[in-house]
Formats: structure tokens, C-alpha cells, sequence
């Protein structure tokens, strides 16, 4: 996909065009999404998930990752309805890892870098899911609840995955995603996604 001189990453304007290399378009209306249900569980301890985001559509509920199962079993990345960056994590009904962004991100000319770092064997409870946009983590949330030290998520785990749509409810994303990034067993900071123009200083 094209990218010339009109905002990137949320304020960072570029000197030239380039392409933006493994994009896809979604538009909730169409109801798309992609899907993959793992023969076998991985790493539910530690993993990074980045991606390139675009929105279309603001104020409603607008999924980019989530791993799902009949009942309470849960794990997504989206926009909340309030424009907000929402990660959410539950089993047995308890939300066990909860964490909503104060900011809002409604600049539908912007590209937004999000990374999702997670690990959750360290001993610091903050340190066990951390986010970051446009190579900033993220101190600032309204909801923040991290996991319980060792627990298992249900990203990795046999339940079905899904780019696109949250099966909860039937909500869809709207907007674009590139470069979408999933590291199994290692939680990764933003500088092995990208790094800071030194010219612009922006991500």
C-alpha cells in the first residue's frame, strides 16, 4: 500500500512516498475477517503481537486480534466503543488481565504503530503486559489490571483466532492493518519493529 505525504504514525510527515508491504483493507460492513484455530496450544505465558493501524470508522468496537472460546475464555486487542486502546484477557469470568488507555485515538488520516508485549513470568505486575504507540509505552490507563504472575492467556492457546472480528458480539474492524507481526515466546519492545526518523524525529 502507498504511503506519501500525508500523516503517518499520528503526526509524522515523510519527505517521500514508500509502500507499506503486507496491508489489508477491512471494512465492517463486509463483515471480513481472517481466522486459524492452532492444532496445539504454544506459549500462553509470553508473546509479542505489532501491527500498523489505520481506522476508518470511530466510535464503535473495533477488534484487530483476539483468540476466543464458547463461554467466558477471551483475549483481544481493539478499539472500545469511546475510541480507547483496549486489552483484554478473561477466563472463568474474571478479567484477569484489563487494560484501557486513557487516550483516544480518533485521527482517521493517521498511522498508529501498537505493540502488545506480553509476559507474564515476571515478578512486577506492570511488567507482565506492556503497550506501547508509535514507539511510546503506554503509563496512562483508565482500566489497568494486570495478570496474576505465571498465568496463561488464551492467545496461543487451541482456541480459534481471529484477525478482524471479535465473535462476542459479531464486531468487525474498519480501517487498515499492516504489517502485522506475532512473536511466540518473546516479549519485544518496539525497536525490533521500527525505530524514530532522525530527521523528523517522529516514529
Amino acid at each position: 500500500m502507498p504511503v506519501f505525504n500525508n500523516v503517518l504514525a499520528g503526526s509524522s510527515g515523510q519527505a517521500a512516498g514508500y509502500d507499506i508491504d503486507q496491508s489489508l483493507r477491512f471494512d465492517d460492513g463486509d463483515s471480513a475477517y481472517l481466522n486459524r484455530t492452532p492444532g496445539s496450544a504454544s506459549n500462553q505465558k509470553t508473546w509479542t503481537w505489532s501491527c500498523w493501524v489505520k481506522r476508518g470508522n470511530m466510535g464503535a468496537f473495533h477488534p484487530f486480534f483476539e483468540a476466543y472460546s464458547a463461554g467466558a475464555n477471551k483475549c483481544y486487542i481493539a478499539f472500545d466503543s469511546n475510541d480507547n486502546l483496549k486489552i483484554q484477557n478473561t477466563t472463568s469470568s474474571s478479567d484477569n488481565l484489563d487494560l484501557r488507555t486513557s487516550a483516544k485515538y480518533r485521527d482517521p488520516s493517521a498511522w498508529y504503530h501498537i505493540v502488545v508485549a506480553v509476559d507474564t513470568t515476571q515478578t512486577t505486575s506492570s511488567n507482565r503486559a506492556k503497550v506501547y504507540v508509535n514507539g511510546e509505552q503506554v503509563t496512562d490507563f483508565g482500566t489497568e489490571t494486570y495478570p496474576a504472575e505465571d498465568a496463561d492467556l488464551n492467545i496461543n492457546s487451541t482456541y480459534e483466532h481471529k484477525v478482524g472480528e471479535y465473535t462476542g458480539d459479531g464486531a468487525h474492524y474498519d480501517g487498515y492493518l499492516a504489517e502485522m507481526n506475532f512473536i511466540d515466546g518473546t516479549a519485544l519492545t518496539p525497536a525490533s519493529f521500527g525505530e524514530t526518523n532522525s530527521v523528523t524525529n517522529q516514529w
